[in-house]
C-alpha cells in the first residue's frame, strides 16, 4: 500500500486549497479513497487557516523586517504662531500689537545600517527558519488529515466486509432453518431443532442490523472528515493493496530524516540557535549612516526679522556600543542557551519515543501480515467443513449440535478474517506514518 502524496510548492499556490489528487468529480454512489483524501484536504479549516499563517510567515521573511533595509522618511510640518507683543526700544519707541508668524518646514532623512554585529543577518535567518516551521507545521497537519481519512475509510470498508460476511452467513442459516423445518413438519425431526435454528436465525438478523448500523455510522464520521453533511450518501470501493517486507534498519533512518513531528523539533533547535545569534550581536557596536537634506521658512510681523528661508542638508555616522547593562545581556544569553539545550533533550526524548514507536509498529504489521495468510486459509478450510456439514445434515449422516459447531467456526472465520484485513491495513498507515512516508515532499 503506497500512498505518497506530493505537496507543491506553498510559493506558488494560488488559492487555499490543496489538491494533492487529480480533480475527480464525485459521484453520490462512488467515491474513491484518493477522492476523499482530496476533499478532506480542500475542506478543511484547520489546514486552510494553517495556509494562511504559512503565507504570512513567508511574508515576514525580508531584509527590512530583520531592520537592515535603508530608511527614507519625508517630514514636514506647518506652525502658526499668534501673541500679543509688548516691545520698548532703547532709542524710547514702544510697539504694541497683535503678531503673527507661520513657519512651515519639511526635510527628507535617511539611514543605513552598516554594522550591528550580525544582528540583521541572524534575525533574517530566524525569520526564514520560522516560514520553514510553518511549512511543516502545515504538512503535519496535511499528514494527520490523510491518517484519518484513511483509517475512517478503511473502517468503512471494515464495516462492509462485516455485512457482506453476515449477509452470506444468513444463507446458510436459512438453509439450516429450512431443513429443519421440513424434518418437523413430516415428524422426521424435532420442533426443538427447528426453534433452535429459527433462535440462531434471529440473532444473525440482529447482528447483521447492528453491523449495517455501524455503516451507515461510519460513513457519518468520514462524512465529518470531509466537512459536508452527514447525511451524503456514498459507496466506498475495495483497496487493493500489496502488503512489502519492511526492513527496520531503514525504517529508522526514515524516521530520522523524514519524520515530521521530528523535522519540527530539528526546525525549532535551528531557530532557538539563530535567537542566540541575535543576542550575541548585542555585545557589538552598531554603526549606521544617516542624512537629511531640507528647507525651512518663518514669517513674523514682529521681532527683527520678518522672514527667514534655510535650505540645508547632512550627512554623517553614527555609532552606539553598550558597555554595561546590569548583565542584562549576558543573563538573557545564558537563558537562551538553556532554551536551546531544552528543546535539544526534547527532540532526544522524541526520537527515542519514535523509534520504541516503530518498532512496536514493525513486529504489530509483520504478525498482522503472518495472521492474515492464516485467517485466509481458516476462512476457506471452515467454508469447506461448513459446507460438508450442511450436506451431511441435509441427508441426515450429523446432529445439528455438529452444524452448529460448524456454523459457529465458520462465523469465527470470517469475523477474524475481516478484523486481520483491517488491521494490517492500519498497521501499514502507522509505520508510512512514522517513517515520514504517508505524503511526499
Amino acid at each position: 500500500m503506497k500512498f505518497n502524496i506530493n505537496i507543491p510548492d506553498m510559493k506558488f499556490w494560488n488559492s487555499l486549497f490543496i489538491l494533492l489528487f487529480p480533480v475527480v468529480m464525485m459521484s453520490q454512489k462512488s467515491l474513491t479513497m484518493n477522492e476523499a483524501i482530496s476533499i478532506a484536504l480542500e475542506e478543511n479549516y484547520g489546514i486552510q487557516i494553517a495556509m494562511l499563517e504559512q503565507i504570512a510567515d513567508e511574508m515576514q521573511v525580508y531584509k527590512s523586517n530583520a531592520g537592515g533595509g535603508f530608511t527614507l522618511n519625508w517630514n514636514a510640518n506647518f506652525t502658526i504662531t499668534a501673541n500679543n507683543a509688548n516691545q520698548k526700544f532703547l532709542d524710547g519707541r514702544e510697539l504694541r500689537r497683535w503678531g503673527r508668524g507661520y513657519f512651515p518646514n519639511t526635510n527628507l532623512s535617511a539611514a543605513l545600517p552598516l554594522y550591528d554585529g550580525g544582528k540583521i543577518q541572524a534575525i533574517y535567518d530566524r525569520l526564514g527558519l520560522v516560514s520553514q516551521f510553518s511549512r511543516l507545521e502545515s504538512k503535519v497537519m496535511i499528514q494527520n488529515t490523510v491518517s484519518d481519512v484513511m483509517q475512517a475509510y478503511f473502517t468503512i470498508e471494515r464495516h462492509k466486509q462485516t455485512v457482506d460476511f453476515l449477509t452470506t452467513i444468513l444463507k446458510h442459516y436459512e438453509e439450516r432453518l429450512n431443513i429443519t423445518e421440513e424434518r418437523w413438519k413430516v415428524g422426521s425431526g424435532s420442533k426443538l431443532d427447528y426453534l433452535q435454528s429459527k433462535t440462531v436465525m434471529n440473532a444473525q438478523l440482529s447482528e447483521l442490523s447492528v453491523a449495517k448500523n455501524n455503516l451507515k455510522n461510519s460513513k457519518v464520521t468520514l462524512n465529518g472528515l470531509l466537512n459536508r453533511d452527514a447525511n451524503v450518501l456514498f459507496e466506498t470501493e475495495q483497496v487493493d493493496s500489496e502488503y512489502p517486507d519492511f526492513d527496520l534498519q531503514q525504517l529508522e533512518e526514515l524516521v530520522q530524516n523524514q519524520n515530521q513531528e521530528l523535522l519540527l523539533m530539528n526546525k525549532s533547535i535551528e531557530i532557538s540557535r539563530k535567537r542566540e545569534e541575535e543576542l550575541e550581536a548585542d555585545r557589538k557596536p552598531q554603526i549606521g549612516l544617516n542624512g537629511s537634506l531640507g528647507y525651512s521658512y518663518s514669517n513674523s510681523n514682529t521681532g527683527f526679522l520678518t522672514s527667514n528661508s534655510n535650505i540645508f542638508g547632512n550627512i554623517g555616522l553614527g555609532a552606539v556600543w553598550n558597555l554595561y547593562d546590569g548583565h542584562h545581556r549576558k543573563n538573557q544569553i545564558a537563558i537562551s542557551k538553556i532554551n536551546t539545550e531544552i528543546v535539544e533533550l526534547q527532540k532526544e526524548n522524541l526520537k527515542q519515543q519514535l523509534i520504541n514507536d516503530l518498532t512496536f509498529a514493525f513486529n504489530q504489521y509483520n504478525q498482522d501480515k503472518e495472521l492474515l495468510s492464516f485467517e485466509e486459509l481458516n476462512r476457506t478450510i471452515a467454508e469447506e467443513n461448513l459446507s460438508i456439514s450442511l450436506q451431511k445434515f441435509r441427508l441426515g449422516g450429523s446432529s445439528i449440535l455438529e452444524l452448529n459447531e460448524a456454523q459457529r467456526v465458520y462465523d469465527t472465520a470470517l469475523n477474524r478474517l475481516v478484523n486481520a484485513q483491517y488491521n494490517i491495513k492500519i498497521s501499514e498507515l502507522e509505520l508510512l506514518r512514522l517513517s515520514g512516508t504517508l505524503i511526499g515532499e
